[in-house]
């Protein structure tokens, strides 16, 4: 596992300046944030008593969840499957723990929110946007049209199931140009909450997609041209 630990940071250290430019203009472009990104044990108390979410707000975190999952489901095939190379194996172990780490806080904004709604209903829900204002105790799931629920670079069930055939380096290569297009479809997301979202919470979120996930193509990239 320290072999596998000092393989991620050699491969992820290949593109942190390419990451660099990206984040200043975002941040250039973007509200100043006084909350910082919640942790999954703090999410739920911290992510109450900020801005109450809007339509924006909540679909975001209802397409993300389950981009990630599928994130995990693709590194956990090429965890298993043989004759990978370790720092391939070492990208895909970070990324089951990252995106777990954000899959969990965002299912405790969720809870938290669910619990904040006012009285009256859902202060959420944009003009242009045809979803209703949610009901009071609950939160917007009719995101089925919206931006955020395109979800971009999903794989489709033909291609996990040629990854889990796979092995050495066709699972290697498949596994890399899978999540390369999985990311940037999760980075499409990302921006758009960042730009559009109205909750602290949820725009940290987006930010730090932006930031780890392009590091993280960034040297998918490299490994990808090196199996070539």
């Amino acid at each position: 596992m320290r072999n596998r630990i000092a393989a991620l940071g050699v491969v992820l250290a290949l593109s942190t300046v390419v990451v660099g430019a990206t984040a200043v203009a975002l941040a250039l472009t973007t509200p100043e944030d006084s909350a910082p990104q919640a942790a999954a044990s703090g999410a739920m108390t911290d992510a109450a008593t900020a801005a109450y979410p809007t339509l924006e707000d909540h679909c975001y975190i209802e397409g993300m969840i389950p981009h990630h999952e599928q994130a995990l489901e693709l590194s956990r095939l090429v965890l298993g499957a043989p004759g990978v190379r370790e720092r391939t194996r070492a990208l895909a172990d970070f990324i089951v723990a990252d995106q777990t780490a954000e899959i969990d806080t965002m299912r405790a904004w969720q809870t938290a929110w669910r619990g904040a709604i006012p009285a009256e209903g859902s202060a959420g829900g944009h003009q242009g946007h045809d979803a209703a204002q949610a009901a009071a105790g609950t939160i917007p799931t009719g995101c089925g049209d919206h931006a955020h629920m395109q979800m971009k670079g999903m794989a489709t069930a033909e291609q996990l199931a040629a990854l889990d055939a796979a092995d050495g380096v066709a699972a290697d290569r498949m596994f890399l140009a899978l999540m390369i297009a999985h990311h940037e479809g999760a980075l499409e997301m990302a921006e758009n909450a960042v730009r559009e979202g109205s909750n602290a919470f949820v725009r940290n979120s987006g930010k730090h997609v932006l930031v780890e996930q392009q590091r993280e193509v960034a040297a998918m990239t490299a490994l990808l041209a090196e199996a070539s």
